[in-house]
């Protein structure tokens, strides 16, 4: 499932660190080690100002649908608005998971205001498959967007914007 195409009124974006990890020896020298080779850490704060009932129950769904902390899911192009080249690409060897509940406060007659804290999840690019279309059973992927028509066997673990696929 795709993040709800809302344009957020302020982002937050943190770019994260390589992982690694810091070495000294017993004489004082130190030295680090890369323990991989994507960033790790990335995380994006969105706040909504005056939101109107419809748009923040949009943002609710998907935290629930999501449940929660618990599923990943990837961003829509209005949450970048305004940039030609986001931080993240949008369809990526990363995804996207709340990291922690939403934060809901009522503005004002029927307006909302809403916090959302969102951190990137690396995914294998070889369980990715973008546009599916009519994606066939093999190989075995684990992600799948724009399903279009692809095949429900063997079971996937994400489809995310299905279409027609079973």
């Amino acid at each position: 499932m795709t993040y709800p195409a809302l344009i957020p009124s302020t982002r937050v974006f943190t770019p994260g660190n390589t992982p690694q990890a810091r070495q000294t020896s017993l004489s004082g020298m130190s030295d680090g080690f890369r323990r991989g080779n994507r960033r790790i850490g990335q995380s994006l704060q969105l706040r909504y100002l005056n939101l109107v009932e419809a748009d923040f129950l949009l943002l609710k769904a998907h935290y629930l649908d999501r449940q929660g902390t618990y599923n990943i899911f990837f961003l829509s192009t209005e949450t970048w608005n305004g940039m030609a080249t986001p931080p993240v690409p949008l369809l990526s060897d990363y995804a996207w998971k709340y990291s922690k509940a939403l934060v809901v406060s009522h503005a004002s007659c029927g307006r909302f205001n809403v916090e959302v804290e969102l951190e990137t999840q690396p995914i294998d690019l070889s369980d990715l498959i973008i546009d599916g279309g009519l994606a066939g059973a093999t190989p075995v992927r684990d992600y799948i967007v724009e399903g279009g028509l692809a095949s429900a066997t063997p079971a996937r673990t994400y489809v995310i914007t299905p279409g027609g696929a079973a």
